[in-house]
C-alpha cells in the first residue's frame, strides 16, 4: 500500500549511495517519497564499463543523458545517446546500457513504479560477497528481472566495455 507523497529536497551530494562494483547510484526520489509512483536515481557509469544486460517484467524505465554518451540496445534496436538525450526502455523489452567513451557518463533513470530501488541495496552487499550467478539471478528474478546473460560477450567486444 503506498503513501501520499511529502515534500523532500536532496541537496548535491547528500543521499542513498549505492556502489554496484564501481557503477555509482545516487537516489534522487525513492518508492517512499513518491508514493510507490516512481524512482529517480542518478547513475554514474564509468569509462569502458558495461551496465549488466536484464528485463524488467514490473517496471518502465526511462533515461536522461546527463553527460557524456552512453550506448544502449533496447531489444533488437542500438543507439547512442549523447547528452541531453532520453530513451524508452518499456518493461518486457530486454536492454543493456554502456560507456564505451574516455570519460564517465551521468544518466537520470527514472523507473515507473518505483521499488525496484530495493534490489540494489540488496545486491550491492551481494556482489561484494561473490555470490554465485546462480544466487545473482536468483535475487535478480525476485524483483522481476532477467538477466540477458548471452548478451554479455557480444556487447564485450563489439563495443570495448566490460561489467
Amino acid at each position: 500500500m503506498s503513501t501520499a507523497p511529502t515534500a523532500k529536497v536532496v541537496p548535491p551530494g547528500e543521499g542513498k549511495r549505492v556502489m554496484l562494483f564501481a557503477v555509482r547510484f545516487d537516489y534522487k526520489v525513492t518508492a517512499a517519497d513518491s508514493g510507490g509512483a516512481l524512482a529517480a536515481l542518478e547513475v554514474t557509469i564509468p569509462p569502458k564499463t558495461l551496465v549488466k544486460p536484464h528485463n524488467h517484467s514490473r517496471e518502465d524505465e526511462f533515461t536522461v543523458v546527463l553527460s557524456g554518451t552512453v550506448g544502449a540496445r533496447v531489444g533488437d534496436r542500438v543507439v547512442e545517446a549523447a547528452a541531453g538525450a532520453s530513451l524508452v526502455k518499456p518493461r518486457g523489452i530486454p536492454h543493456a546500457m554502456w560507456n564505451a567513451g574516455p570519460e564517465p557518463a551521468r544518466v537520470l533513470e527514472v523507473l515507473s513504479p518505483g521499488g525496484l530501488e530495493a534490489y540494489f541495496e540488496e545486491l550491492a552487499p551481494a556482489l561484494r560477497a561473490k555470490i554465485p550467478p546462480a544466487t545473482y539471478d536468483a535475487l535478480a528474478g525476485r524483483y522481476g528481472l532477467t538477466i540477458q546473460n548471452d548478451w554479455i560477450e557480444e556487447l564485450e567486444r563489439t563495443y570495448g566495455v566490460k561489467m
